[in-house]
């Protein structure tokens, strides 16, 4: 229970409290609590009516009442607001249109949410305690919140009430009704800056089968498994491919049977391993193929020292290789 005074001046308290007994039949230990929308617009109409001097007759009111009770009441129109209601809300009497209505929660929602801004909002939990006023008046704005988004849904209802009647009645205009579609888009217009949100409704998902689909249950998971004794593998399964052989050889490898034996100082003629090679080649290739068995384990640099001391005391040799006769030109140092 808050009290009126967190939206109210101490002005317009007094005023409320007698408004009140006047009013209402609240009993003095309920008078001083915050009022609701519907409250509030009713205190402002009779606090209007105070302040321009106008005094109501006595005789004049009784005589509204008397009239209220026996002429008839037209349900096509509200009580208060005097406008043109919707077929579909003809029955009961009707103090205020639909969009008056919710006028009247959107003009009451922004005043709580002044007040709320004038102490400076609610804090959050990690940068501090709310004081007891902000902790009330942020009470007060969710109570209105409530409210008001309890309002809506009714008219949401209605709304939908309305198109079913207006396809059932398509040639009826009524431009001059205040329906609760038009409070909607009030409604939405004056929250989000937008037209009405209509919700869509979600389309239903449907799987379809083929005639021939096989429902019963098929191999045990396990013959998926490829490691399985018993896996086959299926239509759609990618085969590993058998890496290909490596024809290259590597610069480390010692197989050198199927490279090209070249002679120096022999005949300019080149025999490959298809046509056979002359003795005189052969001789030269296995005394190769001994200094390679003969390696010592060193590493090149000393193979190259040791190359470059023969070659300075012997005579250096350079041999080229020309690609198209495959001969050598062989320079000399004498």
């Amino acid at each position: 229970r808050l009290p009126a005074s967190l939206i109210l001046t101490s002005r317009e308290m007094k005023q409320y409290r007698r408004w009140q007994s006047l009013h209402t039949t609240l009993k003095p230990t309920e008078c001083g609590l915050i009022p609701t929308a519907t409250e509030y617009d009713a205190f402002q109409q009779w606090l209007k009516k105070q302040d321009s001097g106008y005094f109501s007759d006595v005789f004049d009111d009784i005589h509204e009442h008397i009239n209220l009770s026996s002429s008839p009441i037209d349900l096509n129109i509200a009580t208060i607001c005097q406008h043109h209601l919707h077929p579909i809300a003809v029955g009961d009497p009707c103090l205020r249109c639909p969009v008056c209505t919710i006028d009247i929660h959107l003009n009451y929602m922004k005043l709580l949410a002044r007040s709320l801004h004038c102490v400076n909002g609610r804090p959050l939990p990690r940068t501090g305690t709310p004081s007891e006023q902000q902790e009330n008046i942020y009470l007060a704005w969710s109570q209105g919140k409530t409210s008001t988004l309890r309002e809506v849904c009714d008219l949401e209802q209605m709304s939908a009430k309305e198109a079913e009647w207006s396809e059932r009645h398509p040639d009826t205009q009524l431009e001059d009704v205040q329906s609760a579609t038009k409070a909607l888009k009030l409604y939405w217009f004056e929250v989000a800056g937008c037209e009405m949100m209509t919700r869509c409704s979600a389309r239903e998902k449907r799987v379809m089968f083929a005639d021939d689909t096989n429902f019963n249950p098929g191999r045990p998971t396990d013959y998926f498994l490829r490691r399985s004794p018993r896996y086959e593998p299926g239509k759609h399964t990618i085969l590993e491919e058998e890496p290909e052989e490596n024809d290259n050889i590597s610069e480390d490898s010692e197989d050198y049977s199927r490279a090209r034996v070249f002679a120096l100082g022999g005949s300019e003629n080149v025999h490959d391993d298809d046509t056979g090679l002359a003795p005189e080649d052969l001789a030269e290739c296995e005394d190769s193929l001994e200094e390679l068995e003969d390696d010592d384990g060193d590493s090149d640099w000393e193979d190259i020292d040791s190359d470059e001391e023969e070659e300075s005391s012997e005579g250096s040799y350079i041999c080229f290789e020309v690609e198209e006769e495959s001969s050598f030109v062989v320079f000399s140092d004498d």
